[in-house]
């Protein structure tokens, strides 16, 4: 007779954390052993508490957008199009982030305690566009007058949109994505030969 294949870590934490997302913090272990085929002594004696596994299926990893940023601003391709695919990568990261935000908040753990980690997330974020855009401000890529407060902006209505959107649907976050981002880096970022061609406008003469 063989014996039963072994559920692996990820496979547990992926059942976990879908059956907590469909039913919410209440959501029994039962459902979550059924899911994955084992006895809910089983689940019990691999995860120690459910609180331990909704803390380690739903607790949030470090944003995906850091490690695209940290190579730092590329010369070959414009600011604004490279600033667009990190924030748009972080937009994915965020969708799946918000709702197990919310689960967490309603849990016996609470969202601020599920949080501490060594550095949150919308921090590590912040902390990586700031030290990106004051490379490009360096470089004389774009005029960046402030890196930190351009990174919270962006950042700010990033998030404010994917958390509307999980609270209200679309309706709440109005517009594409990219074409909001885009004309918001547009107004924050401005490129070198826009600069210039500012600077050079002749000051209007005043009618007499």
């Amino acid at each position: 007779m063989s014996r039963p294949q072994r559920v692996l870590d990820p496979q547990i934490d992926e059942a976990a954390r879908a059956v907590f997302l469909e039913q919410g913090p209440a959501a029994p272990l039962q459902d979550i052993a059924k899911r994955l085929g084992i006895s809910q002594a089983a689940l019990l004696h691999r995860v120690g508490t459910k609180e331990a596994l909704m803390s380690r299926a739903l607790r949030p990893v470090p944003p995906s957008a850091v490690a695209l940023l940290a190579p730092g601003p590329r010369k070959d391709r414009s600011v604004e199009d490279q600033l667009l695919e990190a924030l748009l990568h972080h937009r994915d990261f965020l969708r799946q982030l918000v709702p197990c935000l919310f689960v967490l908040h309603y849990s016996m753990l609470g969202g601020a305690r599920a949080l501490r980690t060594d550095t949150p997330p919308p921090v590590a974020l912040r902390e990586a566009l700031t030290t990106w855009l004051s490379r490009v401000k360096r470089a004389g890529l774009a005029d960046v007058a402030a890196p930190k407060v351009v990174a919270e902006a962006l950042c700010g209505a990033l998030e404010a949109r994917c958390f509307n959107a999980h609270v209200g649907g679309a309706t709440c976050a109005p517009g594409e994505d990219a074409a909001v981002l885009r004309q918001l880096i547009r107004v924050l970022v401005v490129p070198p030969a826009t600069r210039a061609r500012t600077a050079k406008k002749p000051p209007k003469r005043s009618a007499r």
